[in-house]
């Protein structure tokens, strides 16, 4: 058998190392998602044509993503900062101790916003999550007054810190659903502050922090007319007779596609707030097709179905001035973290190729 040279081994190790890591680095290429050729003109300009922004959320931990990136800033008008403006989140939050704040990923987003050319919407000055609330915060056992001074500090803090960045904040997220403790939800704020006075108060410190951004009370399962949305138009009716200066209301629009609501009803909604000086925005937008009893292309045309009635009832709305929705691709969406299967809730599927909700976001913005 004959010998090889020691300086030889060493040489045919190093040229196989050398292609496998190679074919290694191929194969990631190959697997990469790419971004997907979609069709002219984008959907932001589609949008525009109907005097309608539409928007999409900035995870700032996809954000050096190329095809997450591209679609974002190719398709959609705004960037959506949530999370990101939370008290209390994975990095310790925006306000860690109650004499401190950490703008750094806020910032991040910001950031990435304006080098693409993006207005932004951020989410929220205050939202009644105790999840999302820091412990310093929830283990004070601060008085009510103390209360008001903390909220005070943190929304003439942040604002200035953001003043003329943010084109929309929504002030106050959530209060009527959590005070009908649906889902088994409350809310901290109310709770602890002994009524919904603090709204008031919040959207008055938001506009001497900011006074030109617009600002917006938010809410989930308001789309319709019920008790959610009855009791928000109430209390926006009296607010803006006591001159609380709310510009708008909010409706995230996470929809069960078990059960979507019907246009006519969104848009008679719509309009009565709108009958009130409000501009309405669509904040959250995504369809829960998980319980749906159906093969995959099943939920995806029927999902497509509700993107495009939802969005008509934006665009025949009186005064519907956006339309933001919570992820580009399944990847993405915040139903996994709630364990839930296949709930296929987004216009695009985990290799970033749009689904029908795409082409039917498309119809929606062509139709006359």
């Amino acid at each position: 058998m004959t010998k090889i040279p020691f300086a030889t081994r060493t040489k045919l190790f190093m040229a196989a190392v050398v292609i496998l890591v190679s074919v290694g680095v191929l194969i990631q290429r190959v697997n990469r998602p790419r971004t997907p050729k979609l069709p002219d003109p984008p959907l932001k300009e589609l949008a525009a044509k109907r005097n309608i922004q539409l928007g999409n959320f900035a995870i700032l931990n996809h954000l050096n993503e190329k095809p997450y990136t591209d679609i974002l800033t190719s398709q959609f008008e705004f960037a959506l900062a949530d999370n990101a403006p939370n008290w209390y989140f994975t990095d310790g939050g925006l306000r860690p101790t109650r004499t401190t704040y950490n703008f750094k990923q806020m910032d991040e987003v910001i950031s990435f916003a304006q080098r693409n050319g993006m207005p932004v919407q951020a989410h929220h000055y205050l939202w009644g999550e105790e999840k999302w609330l820091p412990e310093w915060l929830k283990e004070g056992n601060f008085s009510k007054a103390e209360l008001y001074q903390i909220m005070q500090d943190h929304i003439m803090t942040v604002g200035a810190h953001y003043k003329g960045q943010i084109r929309e904040w929504t002030v106050v997220n959530e209060v009527f659903t959590r005070n009908e403790h649906l889902f088994g939800l409350s809310d901290w704020w109310t709770d602890n502050t002994g009524g919904i006075e603090y709204i008031d108060q919040a959207f008055r410190w938001a506009r001497q922090a900011d006074p030109n951004a617009k600002l917006i009370l938010n809410d989930f399962y308001n789309e319709s007319i019920n008790t959610t949305s009855n009791a928000m138009y109430e209390y926006a009716k009296g607010a803006i007779a006591r001159g609380v200066p709310i510009d708008g209301i909010g409706m995230q629009m996470h929809i069960d596609g078990t059960h979507p609501p019907m246009k006519e009803e969104v848009k008679a909604n719509m309009n009565r707030f709108s009958d009130l000086g409000l501009g309405i925005y669509v904040t959250e937008f995504d369809v829960n097709m998980n319980d749906l009893k159906t093969d995959a292309s099943g939920k995806d045309q029927v999902a497509g179905g509700i993107y495009y009635e939802m969005l008509r009832a934006c665009i025949e709305a009186n005064n519907c001035h956006s339309f933001a929705y919570l992820g580009i691709t399944d990847a993405e969406t915040w139903y996994a973290h709630l364990g839930l299967k296949d709930p296929r809730p987004l216009m695009f599927d985990k290799k970033f190729q749009p689904k029908q909700a795409y082409y039917s976001t498309r119809s929606a913005l062509e139709q006359p």
